[in-house]
C-alpha cells in the first residue's frame, strides 16, 4: 500500500518541477525578447572592448533621450588648438557639467636635454595636481629615453597636459576624448535584469527537489552569475576611465650636434736653426751634420685640443726634447697652430743608430683630445706626416763601425752560398759516389790489364 503511494507521489513531483522549469523558461524568454530590439544598436555603437548595446532603459524602464547634435559636437569636437608655433596644445577640454561620461586620453612626446631631471619634474607637477604614476619605463642605451603614464582628474586634464608640455620641448602631442554615458547607462541596466535572473533562479533552486532539476538549475545559476560579474567589470572598467583621465608623456634626449673637431700634422725638416720651419721634407746631408725637426700641428676645428702627443713609428726618439716656439702641447685653441723644433745629430751617417745613407724615414704620429665647450672630452683625434733624410756617403771614408759591419756582412754571404752548393748537391751525392766508384773500378781494371801484359812481354 505505501508502494503504491510513494510510486504515485513521484510522478505528480516531477510534473510539478516541469510547469516551474517551463514557466521560468516563459518569462526568461519573454524578457529576452523585451532586451533583444536593443543589441543590434549596441553591437553598431559600443566599443571593441564592451559587448554591450548603446542605448537602454534606465531604472523606469523608459528610453533615454539622445543629446542634442550640438552637444555631440560639442563633445566630440573638443580636441588640440594651435598655436603661433604651430605646436598643438589643449584648449575646451575641461569637462563640462553636461551629465555625461566621457573618457580623456593623451599622448605627449618632448625632447629634453637631460632625461631623467624632466621625469622628476612631470611627476611633481603631476602630484601636485593630485594624480598619481601610473606606470613608468626607462631605458639608457643607446639613447636616454622613459615613458610614464599618469592619471589625473578630468578636471585637471587641461592643466595637466599644459605643464607637462613644458617639460622640454614639444614634438607630438595627441589628445581624445570618448563619451561612454550610454554604454555606461547600458551596462547598468543589463547588471539590473542580469541581478534580477539571478535571484529568480536562485529561488527556483531553493524549491527544486529532484537532483536532475537542482543540476540543470546549478549549470544556469553559474552561467548567469558569469555573466553578471562580466558585467560589473565591465562597468568598473569604464567608470575607472571616466574617473581618472589618462596622459602617457615620453620623454627622449635631445639630439645633439657634434662639435667640428680636426687636426693637421705637418713636420719639416732642415740644417737651418734659425728657422727650420722653412725647410723641406726631403733633405741630403753630411754624415756628421745637425738637423733640425720642425713640427707644426693645427687644430682646424671649433673645440680646443688638449694633450697633444707625439710619437714616432720607426725612430727611437726623445720625444720630451722638442722646444715649442709658438703655442704649448697642452692645449691648442680652434684655428690655432702649435710649432716644436726638435735636433737630430748625424753621427758618421747614422740617425738614432740607423743607417741613413740610403734614405731614413722618419714617421711622426699626434693624437690630441678636443673638448667641448663645457669641458666634455671628445673622441680623439689624430694626425701623421713623414720626412725623409739622407746621408751622403760620396767623400766620406768608412769608419771602424762600418768596416766590421761590411766585414762580417761578407763572411755572412760566403757562408750562405756555401751552404747554398751543399743544400743543391746533397741529393745527388749517392749518384755521385757511384759514379766516382765505377770510374775507380775501370781504371784499376785497366791498370791490371797493363801489369799483365807488362809480365807477359
Amino acid at each position: 500500500m505505501h508502494d503504491a503511494i510513494r510510486t504515485s507521489t513521484r510522478p505528480k513531483r516531477r510534473t510539478l518541477s516541469f510547469m516551474l522549469l517551463a514557466l521560468f523558461s516563459a518569462l526568461f524568454l519573454f524578457l529576452g525578447a523585451c532586451n533583444n530590439g536593443d543589441d543590434d544598436m549596441a553591437e553598431a555603437s559600443a566599443p571593441a572592448d564592451f559587448d554591450v548595446p548603446a542605448a537602454a532603459a534606465d531604472d523606469s524602464g523608459e528610453r533615454l533621450a539622445r543629446p542634442e547634435p550640438e552637444a555631440a559636437m560639442a563633445a566630440d569636437d573638443m580636441g588640440p588648438a594651435e598655436e603661433e608655433d604651430g605646436l598643438a596644445v589643449p584648449t575646451a577640454l575641461t569637462p563640462a557639467d553636461l551629465g555625461r561620461d566621457i573618457i580623456y586620453t593623451a599622448e605627449i612626446s618632448v625632447q629634453a636635454d637631460d632625461v631623467t631631471a624632466a621625469s622628476r619634474e612631470a611627476v611633481a607637477i603631476v602630484q601636485g595636481l593630485g594624480g598619481i604614476v601610473f606606470s613608468q619605463t626607462t631605458r639608457t642605451e643607446p639613447l636616454p629615453r622613459t615613458a610614464i603614464t599618469f592619471k589625473v582628474l578630468p578636471d585637471n586634464f587641461s592643466t595637466a597636459l599644459e605643464r607637462l608640455a613644458g617639460v622640454g620641448k614639444l614634438v607630438d602631442q595627441s589628445i581624445s576624448s570618448d563619451d561612454v554615458t550610454e554604454i555606461i547607462v547600458d551596462l547598468r541596466s543589463r547588471i539590473i535584469t542580469a541581478e534580477a535572473s539571478v535571484e529568480r533562479l536562485r529561488n527556483f533552486l531553493q524549491a527544486a527537489t529532484d537532483l536532475e532539476d537542482v543540476a540543470e538549475l546549478e549549470r544556469e545559476l553559474l552561467d548567469r552569475e558569469t555573466t553578471l560579474e562580466r558585467l560589473r567589470g565591465q562597468l568598473r572598467t569604464l567608470q575607472d576611465q571616466v574617473d581618472l583621465a589618462t596622459i602617457t608623456l615620453t620623454i627622449t634626449q635631445s639630439p645633439t650636434v657634434l662639435p667640428d673637431t680636426g687636426i693637421l700634422v705637418t713636420a719639416w725638416v732642415s740644417e737651418d736653426a734659425d728657422d727650420p720651419c722653412l725647410g723641406v721634407q726631403n733633405i741630403t746631408v753630411e754624415p756628421d751634420a745637425k738637423v733640425y725637426l720642425c713640427l707644426e700641428v693645427e687644430n682646424t676645428g671649433t673645440s680646443a685640443l688638449t694633450d697633444v702627443e707625439v710619437s714616432t713609428r720607426n725612430l727611437r726618439l726623445n720625444l720630451d726634447n722638442f722646444q715649442t716656439i709658438q703655442g704649448t702641447f697642452n692645449r691648442i685653441e680652434a684655428n690655432e697652430l702649435m710649432a716644436a723644433v726638435l735636433t737630430l745629430p748625424i753621427e758618421e751617417g747614422r740617425l738614432t743608430g740607423r743607417v741613413a745613407t740610403r734614405g731614413l724615414p722618419i714617421e711622426l704620429e699626434v693624437t690630441a683630445t678636443p673638448i667641448d665647450f663645457d669641458g666634455t672630452a671628445l673622441d680623439e683625434v689624430w694626425g701623421e706626416s713623414v720626412v725623409w733624410v739622407q746621408v751622403d756617403t760620396d767623400d766620406a771614408l768608412p769608419g771602424f763601425g762600418d768596416s766590421v759591419s761590411d766585414g762580417a756582412s761578407g763572411v755572412v754571404a760566403v757562408f750562405s752560398v756555401i751552404l747554398i752548393v751543399v743544400g743543391v748537391l746533397l741529393p745527388f751525392l749517392p749518384i755521385i759516389a757511384v759514379i766516382a766508384a765505377l770510374i775507380w773500378w775501370i781504371r784499376r781494371r785497366s791498370h791490371q790489364k797493363k801489369e799483365e801484359q807488362t809480365s807477359v812481354g
